[in-house]
């Protein structure tokens, strides 16, 4: 399994990463989190990695919205 935070941290310095679990059961919940120290290194890593594959899985990487 890759790392997250390492495939971000091509594009800038991630301040943090998470992936969302399941509670009960652990498992990923197929969606996360990475916030980057500038917002030019997110936007490099939104257009780099969005659409891609991740550990097998094609991934969206887009700017989160607030709840």
């Amino acid at each position: 399994m890759t790392s997250s935070r390492s495939v971000f941290s091509d594009f800038g310095h991630v301040l943090d990463s998470l992936v969302m679990r399941d509670r009960d059961t652990g498992d990923s919940r197929g969606f996360g989190f990475v916030s980057f120290s500038n917002a030019q290194e997110a936007d490099a890593a939104i257009r780099a990695l969005n659409g891609t594959q991740l550990d097998g899985h094609k991934i969206t990487v887009k700017v989160a919205n607030a709840r």
